[in-house]
């Protein structure tokens, strides 16, 4: 099954909007690693998507490697001149210490349980040159509950912000900032948003929304108000 993995994402077709804003937050990410690390030096994205963030990384500056489990998405990004390693994660395919940033948008929730996110945290701290910094990104199950596993069938570790904080400390780093979001939006209008998901999350929406077939329209609202949370660590000196 590893040539089908992931189609149904691969096959998605971002509108005008959809691409403009997931620019927007790409460069809003990258901006913020660049607070704590800046190039030159060697990036490595775990799970890359359409590769939007690694074009980003490389006209930045950084010597940019992908590791991709689905060889539908590698060969997207080949075809953007992205260098890319097939491979499912753990383990990561890169030599020890070799890495000034491992960066996971949205990956860490995928893992199958807890040894599989405390083996990807291992192999993390093991790609980093000390004082490197470990990138995170996951979405916050305290507000997305059940949508949280409709979202993404491949969704399977339970990530909050008190439990990667737990993760990320046992597995030797130190985390320097974490950033709520919808979006680019944070602080209080990050929390007006989250406000007006719960209309979207309302009972009886759901079967509103099958009564006049407007399921993948109320996906989408969902989706757009998806809260994330992400996370700078970094790789102790010694």
């Amino acid at each position: 099954m590893a040539d089908t993995f992931y189609r149904s994402f691969t096959e998605k077709q971002l509108t005008g909007y959809g691409a403009a804003r997931r620019s927007r937050i790409e460069q809003t990410r990258l901006a913020l690693l660049m607070r704590h690390i800046r190039p030159p030096g060697r990036l490595l994205e775990i799970g890359p998507g359409h590769g939007s963030f690694g074009e980003a990384a490389v006209a930045a500056g950084w010597s940019y490697l992908a590791v991709e489990a689905s060889d539908l998405l590698t060969e997207v990004l080949r075809q953007k001149g992205l260098q890319v390693i097939t491979a499912f994660a753990p383990p990561l395919p890169v030599e020890d210490a070799s890495y000034e940033v491992v960066y996971a948008d949205q990956v860490l929730e995928h893992m199958s349980g807890i040894d599989a996110a405390r083996a990807f945290t291992a192999e993390a701290l093991r790609a980093l040159r000390p004082n490197g910094v470990f990138f995170v990104v996951v979405p916050d199950y305290l507000k997305e509950r059940t949508f949280f596993w409709d979202v993404d069938y491949t969704h399977n570790f339970v990530t909050t912000e008190r439990r990667v904080r737990q993760l990320l400390y046992d597995g030797g780093f130190q985390v320097e900032q974490v950033v709520r979001s919808i979006g680019v939006t944070t602080g209080l209008g990050r929390d007006l948003l989250a406000a007006a998901a719960l209309l979207a999350n309302v009972p009886g929406v759901d079967a509103l929304a099958r009564y006049t077939r407007s399921e993948e329209l109320l996906f989408k609202v969902r989706k757009n108000l998806f809260e994330t949370l992400t996370i700078v660590a970094r790789k102790p000196l010694s």
